[in-house]
């Protein structure tokens, strides 16, 4: 792999040439906001990961919320969470800018864009030209359908490609008992892309290793369309149907309502064996409100699934008896997965991400503060995730990073 030479004063640290797994890999990032949390996943995993952006800045610079408010190309919050660990580079727009981005990405390990084929033809970033030329050039287009068939130059945003996967059918509620019904409903936090990001570091990752360990020594173009990973989020449901031709209903997940109006998911996985409701009744019991579920009777699963109604009062009794938080340390204490619905702020807060060190402190000195981010989505003692350095302000490291990659423009 590529040997990237590090600036002067670089930020050092834990991960930071010393044993992340990317380490000296150079990677060219040319994308919209649909595909930065590829180039994040990679910067964390030890990449330099160089962000090209016109001069006006990346779109995901202009997208709210801003730090207190104020609008500004270094201050939106949806960019920092993004693009975290990465450098920025600031290029022409037109011919002359291609040339730059065609500079960088000869020095470079691999490319990953967001560009349709016609698109990167005409930028003379197709693969037909840069795979002879660079050989060793890992090359991942991330787009909504891919680079090929029938629907490749059709448009989708997160809300598009969640509906056509699948995802959404299987999200929402199902008719009850009282008719109440909903549509499908959308996940919050543009999961498509995010799985497809995810989807393509992996795959980036994988085309890395085939290259630098495999027989090969060839890089590759990767294909990942964001319409593929939303249908492979149907988890099982797909697969239910492709086996069995049954069809996936919407139903609702079992949550309960805690005596402080607190939700707590309450899932009861009878399917797991019988230690599930043997379990769940010695805490019932503790708590003095099984009722009904102490009948031996109970004990038998085809009459206990006949008569799943007392099971769930016996559950609300619990819950009105409880705050959220204990409720929910109930269900785990009899070993039932079990867990308070929390607000992202709340989250901030939780002790057992801290506990693990989930949370990194970054210095912003353009800011005079420290922020704080999520940090490593995993803990790898061998090979740490790298978390040490801010979101870049815009064009940042342009003569950075000229200077070390050895390219002009």
């Amino acid at each position: 792999m590529t040997g990237a030479v590090r600036a002067e004063g670089a930020p050092t640290g834990p991960g930071r040439g010393a044993g992340t797994p990317l380490d000296g890999v150079r990677v060219v990032e040319l994308v919209d906001e649909s595909a930065e949390y590829c180039g994040r996943m990679l910067a964390g995993l030890g990449a330099d990961v160089v962000k090209v952006e016109p001069p006006d800045g990346a779109p995901s610079r202009r997208q709210g919320p801003f730090l207190d408010d104020v609008p500004g190309p270094d201050r939106s919050l949806a960019f920092w969470a993004d693009n975290v660990g990465k450098r920025s580079v600031v290029v022409p727009e037109g011919p002359d800018g291609d040339g730059a981005v065609r500079a960088l990405v000869e020095a470079a390990d691999v490319l990953v864009h967001t560009l349709r084929p016609d698109a990167a033809a005409r930028r003379g970033l197709d693969y037909e030209r840069l795979g002879p030329a660079l050989p060793r050039l890992v090359v991942c287009a991330v787009t909504p359908f891919g680079q090929s068939g029938p629907w490749a130059d059709f448009e989708a945003d997160d809300l598009v490609l969640m509906a056509l996967g699948g995802s959404m059918a299987a999200c929402g509620y199902g008719p009850g008992p009282d008719g109440y019904d909903t549509p499908p409903l959308a996940a919050h936090g543009e999961q498509a892309w995010r799985t497809a990001s995810t989807y393509a570091a992996i795959a980036v990752l994988a085309a890395l290793w085939w290259r630098d360990v495999g027989e090969e020594g060839r890089g590759q173009f990767v294909d990942v369309s964001a319409h593929e990973c939303s249908a492979s989020m149907t988890e099982w449901h797909c697969m239910t149907y492709l086996c069995s031709g049954s069809v996936f209903r919407r139903g609702a997940h079992p949550t309960l309502t805690a005596a402080d109006g607190r939700q707590v998911a309450a899932l009861n996985p009878d399917f797991l064996g019988p230690h599930v409701f043997a379990n769940m009744l010695a805490m019932l019991e503790d708590e003095g409100v099984a009722g009904p579920l102490s009948d031996p009777a109970f004990a038998d699963p085809g009459y206990r699934a006949g008569h799943y109604g007392e099971v769930w009062r016996a559950m609300k009794r619990l819950a009105a008896a409880n705050d959220g938080e204990r409720l929910y340390r109930l269900g785990q204490g009899a070993g039932l997965p079990w867990g308070v619905i929390r607000s992202p702020e709340e989250v901030a807060g939780d002790t057992h991400l801290q506990a693990r060190g989930h949370f990194v402190e970054l210095d912003h000195p353009e800011l005079g503060r420290t922020v704080r981010y999520p940090g490593a989505p995993f803990l790898a003692h061998g090979s740490p995730w790298r978390m040490d350095r801010r979101p870049p302000l815009l064009g940042e490291h342009t003569a950075q990073v000229a200077g070390e990659w050895g390219v002009t423009w």
